[in-house]
């Protein structure tokens, strides 16, 4: 994994502050981000942040959001809760109109819940877990994500449609709240399509555990082999679960959702093969379908030296790109009428993909999501699997 300073890439346009108030003019309007560019959450964030960057930067270009530039103003978490308060403290302090938080529900709610409490409106870039989007903090937080529990029925889905696998084992990564609810989500929709029986084990393992021995030998204890594993996990335990299992002869297909994208850990398991999972955009070294992402990312290379980490760098500019497009038609950047136009998006299309929110859920249950496969170390995306259609589509 790899760890970004605070100071990675600064632009006229992105600010790493300090308590120290920077507050807008007349002409401007400011937005915020209180995400990490160091500790464990740095890989997710870093580059949803940059990418939020780029939309700030494509907004202004056309004339900012009524009539005002926008200026993104960061504050580096480092993957730390307290100080992931005092960040979203000092953004409101500052006036932002909308906070950016973590790409994950548990490090990100320290500042959605300061935000909520200051009426700013705060919108996770990929945060999965369904209590970034269903107002357990309030009804001024959203995610750009897919939701972590639809995740998993997507994914099952897709293994029983597209795939043809009846039988399946779920080892879940207890580490965070994500992790959880792709396995519940991935369990409850394969049952629905194979019935009960269908899931021979379900087991669970610890992202920082030395070792799953003891879980391969409850696999390699089963009368009957699985088709599919869903590994409901992130690095670096989600590599080495891979690699063990690889290890112990074991070379059943490999079922991920977002948090099993990036190749920055694929080093870890030798001639990776036989694995899949699902994103909103390709990954570095993925062929991307969609020519507007393509055009993204020629633009995030251009000003970041590479291509975004992960594919749910797309997230971080959707952030962006929802908020101006509410503000646009609510007509000011009150709250109260941005989160209203915002409620109204029905398959809204999106860097990230069709967008819906409604005033009862500010997640996506049923957006198409790319399907990746991962074949003799080389990714090859097979397509945007609909669970609406139960088919790969064309939604650009």
């Amino acid at each position: 994994m790899r760890v970004f300073s605070s100071l990675f890439v600064l632009t006229s346009i992105i600010t790493i502050t300090s308590a120290t108030a920077v507050l807008s003019d007349d002409d401007e309007v400011l937005i915020g981000a209180a995400t990490s560019f160091s500790g464990w959450m740095a890989v997710f964030d870093t580059s949803t942040t940059q990418a939020a960057e780029l939309a700030v930067q494509d907004i202004n270009a056309n004339g900012g959001v009524l009539g005002k530039r926008v200026r993104l103003v960061h504050i580096d978490t480092k993957t730390d809760a307290a100080q992931t308060a005092r960040a979203a403290q000092d953004l409101v302090k500052q006036g932002v109109k909308m906070m950016l938080t973590a790409c994950d529900f548990d490090t990100g709610a320290p500042a959605a819940l300061v935000a909520q409490q200051a009426g700013v409106l705060a919108i996770s870039s990929c945060g999965g877990d369904m209590k970034s989007g269903d107002l357990t903090i309030g009804n001024n937080v959203f995610t750009m994500a897919t939701d972590a529990e639809a995740s998993g029925r997507i994914l099952a889905d897709w293994a029983t449609n597209k795939m043809g696998w009846k039988t399946a084992y779920a080892l879940l990564d207890t580490f965070i709240e994500y992790n959880k609810s792709v396995c519940r989500g991935f369990v409850g929709r394969f049952r629905e399509l194979n019935g009960d029986d269908s899931v021979l084990l379900e087991d669970t393992f610890k992202n920082a555990d030395v070792s799953v021995a003891t879980q391969i030998s409850r696999y390699n204890g089963l009368a009957e082999k699985p088709q599919v594993m869903a590994l409901c996990s992130v690095p670096p335990g989600l590599a080495s679960a891979i690699r063990q299992f690889r290890s112990a002869g074991i070379d059943i297909p490999v079922l991920m959702g977002t948090g099993g994208d990036g190749s920055a850990w694929h080093s870890a398991v030798p001639g990776l093969s036989n694995y899949y999972y699902m994103n909103y955009s390709a990954d570095a070294g993925v062929e991307e379908p969609r020519p507007e992402v393509r055009t993204f990312n020629e633009k995030f290379e251009a000003q970041f030296g590479e291509r975004p980490d992960s594919g749910m760098g797309v997230t971080g500019y959707s952030v962006v790109e929802a908020w101006a497009r509410a503000a646009e038609r609510a007509g000011n950047f009150d709250t109260e009428n941005v989160r209203a136009e915002l409620e109204k998006f029905t398959d809204e299309p999106l860097l990230a993909g069709l967008t819906t929110f409604t005033p009862q859920l500010h997640t996506n249950l049923n957006r198409p999501m790319l399907m990746i496969e991962i074949k003799d170390t080389k990714p090859n995306p097979l397509g945007f699997y609909d669970i609406r259609e139960g088919e790969y589509v064309e939604w650009w």
